[in-house]
C-alpha cells in the first residue's frame, strides 16, 4: 500500500512538473522558435524563387539581345556583299552608256550599204548587250524611265517640258540612271511633262 502511494505521488509530481508555469513557458518558447524557423525557411524559399525569376528574365533578355546582334550582323554582311562592287559599277556604267551612245549615233543609212560599218555596228550592239547581262547578273539595273511617272527616288528632273503627255510623266531621258540591289548608284536625268499654257494650246 505504501509502495502504491509512492508511485501515485511520483506520477502526480511528474504531471505537476510538466504543467508548471516554467515548463509551459519553455514549451511556448520552443513552439515560437519552431514557428520562427519555419517562417524564415518560407521567406528564404520565396527569396530564392524571386531571384530565380529575375535570373530567368535576364537570361531571356540576353538571349534575345544576342539574336538581335546576330540578325544585324547578317544584315550588314548581306549589305556589304551586295554593295561591295558599287564603286566599280559606278565607273563601269559610264562605259556601258558610251556603247548606247555609239549605237544611237551610228550612221543608220550607211550601215545597210557598207558591210564593214554594219559589222562594226553589230559588234557594238553585241558588246552592249553582253555588258548589260553582266550588270544584271550582279543586281545592277539600268533606269531608263521614258513615258513612266516621275519617281524622285530614282529620277532627277533637270527640265520641265510643256507636253500633251500626262503631267508628271517622263518625256525625255537625258542620261540613264543605275541602281544596285535597289540602292541608287546614279539617278536618271530626265525632262518631266507639264501642262501647256493656254497661249501654247492655240
Amino acid at each position: 500500500m505504501t509502495e502504491n502511494n509512492q508511485n501515485n505521488n511520483a506520477e502526480f509530481s511528474e504531471v505537476n512538473s510538466k504543467n508548471s508555469p516554467e515548463n509551459q513557458e519553455n514549451n511556448a518558447s520552443s513552439n515560437s522558435s519552431n514557428n520562427g524557423n519555419e517562417q524564415n525557411l518560407i521567406n528564404k524559399i520565396q527569396e530564392l524563387e524571386q531571384k530565380n525569376l529575375e535570373l530567368n528574365d535576364k537570361l531571356l533578355r540576353t538571349l534575345a539581345e544576342a539574336e538581335n546582334i546576330r540578325k544585324r550582323a547578317r544584315e550588314e554582311s548581306d549589305k556589304a556583299s551586295k554593295y561591295a562592287i558599287s564603286g566599280f559599277v559606278s565607273d563601269l556604267v559610264v562605259v556601258c552608256e558610251n556603247f548606247f551612245m555609239a549605237q544611237e549615233n551610228s550612221p543608220k543609212n550607211e550601215i545597210e550599204n557598207n558591210i564593214a560599218i554594219k559589222n562594226y555596228a553589230t559588234a557594238i550592239e553585241m558588246t552592249q548587250k553582253e555588258l548589260l547581262k553582266v550588270l544584271e547578273k550582279n543586281n545592277v539595273k539600268r533606269i531608263f524611265p521614258l513615258n513612266q511617272d516621275f519617281d524622285h527616288n530614282f529620277h532627277e528632273a533637270i527640265a520641265h517640258i510643256e507636253s500633251d503627255s500626262k503631267a508628271g510623266s517622263v518625256v525625255q531621258v537625258i542620261q540613264a540612271g543605275y541602281s544596285i540591289a535597289e540602292r541608287l548608284i546614279r539617278p536618271a536625268l530626265v525632262g518631266v511633262a507639264k501642262e501647256k499654257t493656254p497661249e501654247n494650246n492655240q
